[in-house]
């Protein structure tokens, strides 16, 4: 029987010994980059318009100078997300038939103006009601959307904007059929939350139907309700507005208006109310502070039927 050499157990040992170490870092294949994260647009055109036309204000003028796709690999990081501070985006509604669904838009955490403008769809709607959530976007300091159709929509949801300053939804209004039978359409108001908006100083609402508590936003300073054309809430109700400056209630039916705040208006325009008869009659009936200055600016408004009070209640 042969007997192993002596020299070559330590070799063996070795050998066994460096084929049971773990691999290091540098003997693994190295791993593939991990992909950023990708914001998902479900709507279509909502997401063409991000990533293919100058919609993205990057320079603070309020006008679209750039689409969103840094990198041109035709989808949205997280990075260019949040990037974007101005949004400046138009659809043209009547090109699809439809409004479009702003789902992902909750991805823009840093975004601090908002304008969405586009044309007035003149189609009958028969799917589900839109929502449009924004209230993720805490930055967000102005906000303008114009020609929403009120009866495809449910409501926009802005509570807890905190630097919210200006608001403007301005002819935003039920749309009719193709053939302008209007009859036995709905007149669907649609409902804003804006609870938790404590800087909120300017409102726009000029020809729209909404839904809005004046309550929720005692810091108001300029209010334009011009014009709302079928529009007009049951009560014309501001007691809770006492920082209001500047009121534009000018071309409404009003029955009901209640001025009782205990401040007095700077600027009060009520056009053609009273003036063109059965179409902007007197106002019915006014609640107002005790105040020789709102007496004077009610003056227009008011005929010998109209009731003129100044203890009201709410």
């Amino acid at each position: 029987m042969k007997k192993t050499l002596p020299w070559l157990l330590p070799l063996f040992i070795f050998s066994f010994l460096s084929s049971c170490e773990p691999e290091g870092p540098g003997d693994k294949d190295p791993e593939p980059p991990v992909a950023e994260d990708i914001i998902e647009i479900p709507d279509e055109h909502f997401k063409h318009a991000l990533v293919n036309t100058n919609s993205i204000d990057t320079n603070g003028d309020h006008v679209g100078d750039s689409n969103i796709d840094l990198n041109n690999d035709g989808e949205i990081q997280r990075s260019e997300a949040n990037s974007i501070r101005g949004l400046v985006i138009h659809f043209n509604y009547n090109d699809f038939n439809r409004y479009v669904d702003l789902k992902g838009i909750e991805n823009f955490v840093n975004l601090e103006y908002f304008k969405m403008t586009g044309d007035l769809l003149f189609e009958e709607i028969d799917h589900e009601l839109l929502s449009y959530d924004l209230s993720n976007l805490k930055k967000l300091r102005f906000l303008e959307m114009n020609n929403l159709g009120t009866n495809a929509f449910k409501d926009l949801d802005l509570q807890g904007l905190a630097d919210l300053e200006e608001l403007k939804i301005i002819n935003s209004r039920p749309d009719y059929s193709k053939d302008g039978e209007d009859y036995g359409n709905p007149l669907n108001f649609m409902d804003v939350n804006l609870a938790g908006t404590p800087n909120l100083t300017i409102m726009d609402i000029t020809n729209s139907f909404l839904n809005i508590d004046f309550c929720q936003v005692p810091s108001l300073k300029r209010l334009n309700m011009f014009y709302l054309e079928g529009g007009e809430p049951e009560i014309f109700d501001f007691h809770c507005l006492t920082e209001l400056e500047w009121l534009n209630i000018s071309e409404n039916r009003i029955k009901s208006l209640i001025l009782k705040n205990s401040s007095i208006l700077n600027t009060l325009l009520v056009k053609d109310i009273g003036y063109y008869g059965i179409n902007y009659p007197f106002v019915e009936y006014i609640c107002i502070d005790d105040f020789p200055e709102e007496h004077e600016q009610i003056a227009t408004l008011i005929d010998e039927h109209t009731v003129v009070v100044t203890d009201c209640s709410f």
